[in-house]
């Protein structure tokens, strides 16, 4: 148990006021009202609007490496007006497992207690963070437990990021107010020179890898990889094609029968299995039923295997399942933001949407197919409703020459597109990721 004096002083720090930087300073060369900009958007935490910047000087592309540079580091300017990660301490605990606790204010939630250190020194590419989360017991002993577990698994160095569920009653991580935290995790973090922007990773046992299989589906273009223990979802709450481009392990028992995670897993292994022969090298997957294991398994194995991948920020071959996740939809994944939101609900038939979104490099020709998908993904229909933008880097598509775009296999536009700094500072604020700033956009009408 904490002093009562350490658990005073963590108390003090998360009352500290956050120091509000001055916009002035960036008044002499005009920059000032991106960061105004970039700060009305981080508290939009819905992603309203179509976020379209309407100022910004044309680019040539020699000036774009630096533009992005630039902006950059105005966002995570913008950042600091609300918050920043702890700094993660170097000192080990006095006692046994006498890690500090910190707090998060939630959006419509209790606050949030969360663990968070380090193991071993940085590396020269940032740390790998583990988003950990935990089984739906009591909460105070299941967040103690995963603590334990975590300190436990050979993946350092590396750093463990582990939530307490704000309320029992409310014992879900992928409900809307918890979304919010990890969208606020994932930004901080690509800010904090702490962590390598390419090696997020999200876990968790039991109702943690529930969780986990969901929000890795969700958040596919954030993470490197996802590992779920002793869970196993149906596949519609979290589609296999969002998989394609990141490490999945899944981890259960053989004997694990209640509600059905032997089974769910070994569908997913089989969904799994032919996804990879139908795209060699793009489902890099590990799914095992553990032989007369039950609910508890060797949990030792999922991170070890995990921290060995790393993120592919700007695919230029992949399907987006665009799917509800308590009644929210994402607005942007990878490279493609929705502008205006397609006429679709959780409780439709058709409830979900497909982007097919493939760059042919020799042909410099980008095509884009969509539909309307049902739960199961059995039945389909045109999609009538929604605009999109279609951000594109320099290592994507040749951005000196006429650009071809296909959608639903007809030829829509064949010009060359116009770089500039607009397209950088909207896709900063949509995608919060410094591998995602992109200097060119198309806008389509769906």
């Amino acid at each position: 148990m904490k002093s009562v004096s350490r658990l005073f002083f963590h108390y003090l720090l998360l009352l500290l006021p956050i120091t509000l930087l001055p916009i002035t300073s960036f008044a002499a060369n005009g920059d000032s009202s991106i960061v105004e900009y970039f700060r009305a958007r981080i508290k939009d935490y819905e992603k309203s609007g179509d976020y379209a910047y309407q100022k910004g000087k044309k680019l040539p592309i020699n000036q774009v490496a630096s533009a992005k540079e630039r902006i950059w580091e105005l966002w995570k300017n913008a950042n600091t007006t609300f918050e920043q990660l702890p700094i993660v301490s170097s000192e080990a605990p006095k006692e046994k497992y006498d890690y500090p606790i910190y707090s998060w204010k939630m959006i419509e939630e209790n606050p949030m207690p969360f663990y968070y250190f380090k193991k071993q020194e940085k590396p020269a590419g940032g740390y790998p963070l583990f988003l950990n989360t935990h089984g739906s017991g009591p909460k105070s002993s299941e967040f103690l437990a995963t603590l334990k577990w975590s300190l436990v698994y050979q993946d350092g160095p590396s750093v463990y990021f582990i939530p307490q569920i704000p309320n029992e009653k409310r014992y879900r991580w992928w409900f809307k107010s918890k979304q919010y935290a990890w969208e606020k995790l994932f930004r901080l973090a690509m800010i904090d020179n702490t962590f390598n922007p390419n090696k997020l990773y999200v876990m968790g046992i039991s109702e943690g890898g529930y969780g986990s299989q969901r929000l890795a589906a969700f958040y596919a273009d954030y993470l490197a990889g996802a590992g779920p223990m002793a869970g196993g979802e149906p596949l519609e709450n979290a589609p296999p094609l969002n998989f394609r481009h990141i490490a999945f392990s899944l981890e259960t028992g053989e004997k694990d029968t209640g509600f059905g995670r032997n089974k769910l897993t070994l569908a997913a292994k089989q969904q799994f299995d032919s996804l990879s022969k139908m795209y060699p090298g793009d489902f890099i997957h590990k799914i095992n039923l553990q032989e007369g294991k039950g609910h508890s398994i060797d949990y030792r194995v999922t991170t070890p295997w995990l921290v060995n991948y790393s993120r592919k920020p700007r695919p230029i071959d992949y399907e987006w399942i665009l799917f509800p996740m308590d009644g929210r939809y994402r607005r942007s994944f990878y490279n493609v933001f929705v502008r205006k939101p397609l006429n679709i609900s959780e409780a439709d038939e058709f409830d979900r949407a497909s982007f097919k979104f493939r760059v042919d490099k020799k042909d410099n020709a980008i095509y884009l197919e969509t539909s309307l998908k049902d739960k199961m993904s059995v039945k389909s229909k045109p999609v009538d409703s929604g605009e999109i933008s279609i951000y594109l880097a320099e290592d994507m598509v040749d951005l000196s020459k006429k650009i071809k775009v296909y959608y639903q296999g007809k030829l829509v536009q064949n010009k060359k597109l116009q770089l500039s700094e607009a397209n950088i500072i909207a896709s900063c604020a949509i995608f919060a990721d410094p591998e995602r700033l992109f200097p060119a956009r198309i806008d389509l009408k769906l």
